[in-house]
């Protein structure tokens, strides 16, 4: 309660609205009082109040009017004390709504969305990347949220590059500090992005995207983080630090070098499996169904095409926790002993986080029921 009382007494509008109540109060026992008897009808403190109140904003309906001489006086101070309150008022609510656009164009407002997608950091590749996640149905509605130590006037320039409007918040900070993440809904973010600075060097770059990795997995430990590493001995770091894929730079271009030069025709698939006609890409992920799970591949293919043309080319095991019923066989005295141990201690002994498992056009006897989803391409693309 002291706690209610103290937020209370120090929001700009306390004073103001405490005056107002006393005022309709007074003024209602006030009128109730002074004009029993003198109305045309009976006169309560529920007739006061209305009274009081069209009298304090000035609307004046004139259904009840004091008729004695205290009442007229009563109106008068009620009326004077309204001009200045709704004055008041007004302008202290003019102030508040002036001071939130400021404080959310510098990023200091806290933001309250939910399943938003939090980029952290912004370089070059930051307007690609929102394109291209804007152009895939699961996040063409996301709220994208950007959390970078810049200044208001360089993220107005992201923001009109951008066009997402209201789809686009910003907080400004040190993303190391745990309380600019907070701001940014890190705990309450669907997906996160590590961009690495260009204002320092690679090494550095990627020093600070192992510190801000760190600090987004003390608030998020389960959320999907991607960072993007300029120096390849760096990633085995970032990947500590629980970032759960890191893209080299480095590494990506030579791979899609290699790749091109094979043949002339691969650069148009490349780019074609990465954009799509739409810009989204046409490789997209779906769960398997329970039914799905006891076809082996090649009747799941043969299913996928006939039913809407959509062509499987890999099985995905997503990320899970591991604990000591993954490893041990409960069918064995020993690991049946050892796993009753830890159950009597009260430990679900976790062994850490199994990584996504990615087997792309699986064997025709592959068991399909370990797997959760599949990876496959549009029709004709």
């Amino acid at each position: 309660m002291k706690a209610i009382w103290n937020r209370w007494i120090k929001n700009p509008f306390a004073l103001p609205l405490t005056v107002m109540a006393v005022i309709l109060a007074a003024g209602a026992a006030g009128f109730a009082f002074l004009e029993a008897g003198m109305q045309s009808e009976q006169v309560g403190f529920f007739e006061g109040l209305w009274w009081s109140t069209v009298t304090l904003f000035t609307v004046g309906y004139g259904d009840f009017a004091p008729k004695t001489v205290p009442g007229r006086i009563l109106g008068m101070v009620v009326m004077a004390g309204g001009i200045g309150l709704v004055s008041t008022i007004t302008g202290s609510m003019a102030s508040a709504m002036v001071d939130r656009r400021a404080r959310k164009r510098r990023g200091l407002l806290p933001v309250t969305s939910q399943g938003h997608v939090l980029i952290l950091g912004w370089n070059n590749h930051g307007s690609i990347l929102v394109e291209r996640l804007r152009s895939r149905p699961e996040y063409a509605r996301a709220q994208f949220v950007l959390a970078a130590d810049m200044d208001p006037a360089a993220f107005e320039r992201v923001a009109d590059t951008l066009g997402l409007e209201d789809d686009l918040l910003f907080v400004r900070g040190n993303l190391s500090h745990k309380a600019v993440l907070e701001r940014a809904g890190a705990a309450k973010a669907r997906i996160a992005y590590i961009l690495a600075s260009e204002e320092a060097s690679p090494d550095d770059a990627d020093n600070s995207s192992v510190l801000v990795a760190l600090t987004f997995r003390s608030l998020a430990p389960r959320t999907p983080l991607y960072a993007e590493a300029l120096r390849e001995q760096n990633r085995e770091n970032m990947l500590r630090a629980g970032v759960t894929r890191v893209l080299g730079q480095e590494e990506l271009a030579a791979k899609a070098l290699a790749f091109m030069s094979t043949h002339p025709v691969m650069h148009g698939l490349l780019v074609t499996l990465l954009t799509g006609a739409s810009g989204g890409g046409i490789l997209h992920y779906r769960e398997l169904t329970d039914e799905e799970k006891t076809l082996r591949w090649p009747a799941l293919v043969k299913s996928s095409l006939e039913e809407d043309g959509k062509l499987p080319i890999a099985a995905c095991g997503l990320p899970r926790e591991l604990n000591l019923a993954d490893v041990l066989d409960a069918s064995q005295a020993f690991d049946s002993y050892v796993m009753e141990l830890f159950r009597a201690a009260g430990r679900d002994a976790p062994l850490g986080r199994q990584s996504t498992r990615l087997s792309v056009n699986p064997s025709p006897d592959a068991d399909l029921s370990s797997y959760d989803g599949i990876i496959y391409m549009d029709q004709g693309a």
